[in-house]
């Protein structure tokens, strides 16, 4: 059970670097504004692509089978 009744009285006592610091402490990572990392980008153009050739290639294959029939 919590002791403390006022938990936030030492909140007015903390400087803006120390809760800065305590915000990058708790979220050392934080997405930038497209919601990821720098050196994320692109990464997933791989998947995307590789979805689209297999859809492809199954669509060849299904025309293929209906003209060999």
């Amino acid at each position: 059970m919590l002791t403390n009744c006022d938990p936030d009285s030492n909140i007015n006592d903390l400087t803006d670097a120390e809760i800065y610091a305590a915000i990058r402490y708790l979220e050392p990572d934080p997405p930038n504004a497209t919601g990821r990392q720098g050196d994320d980008k692109g990464k997933d153009n791989g998947v995307v692509i590789c979805v689209c050739l297999y859809i492809a290639l199954l669509l060849c294959l299904a025309f293929l089978w209906i003209y060999l029939q």
